[in-house]
């Protein structure tokens, strides 16, 4: 991850490519062409970051970013447009999130 946010913007701008995938394609062949000493180097990286993160947020999961979704309600309002002969001329709906 560390390598793709360091090299997305040069390989954007050097092929002029801006489709996301076309660019994650070109990253992916630079880092195949790396040493395997050179991707160690973003192993150790991004292990240093993980540790930090774990550090700051001790009580941090996963976990925690998946089942939270809001409900979606819709209700109609009881006051709706009416015409002169009391016919509904456009429901109004609330939108309500739980």
């Amino acid at each position: 991850m560390l390598f793709l946010t360091e090299q997305r913007p040069k390989v954007s701008a050097e092929k002029g490519m801006k489709g996301s995938a076309a660019v994650n394609a070109a990253v992916g062949q630079k880092w195949n062409a790396l040493s395997k000493e050179e991707q160690a180097r973003y192993y150790e990286e991004a292990e240093a970051e993980r540790r930090l993160h774990a550090q700051l947020h001790p009580g941090w999961s996963t976990a925690d970013n998946y089942g939270k979704k809001r409900k979606r309600v819709r209700r109609r309002a009881a006051a709706a447009s009416r015409d002169q002969d009391g016919r509904l001329l456009s429901p109004v709906y609330t939108v309500i999130f739980l």
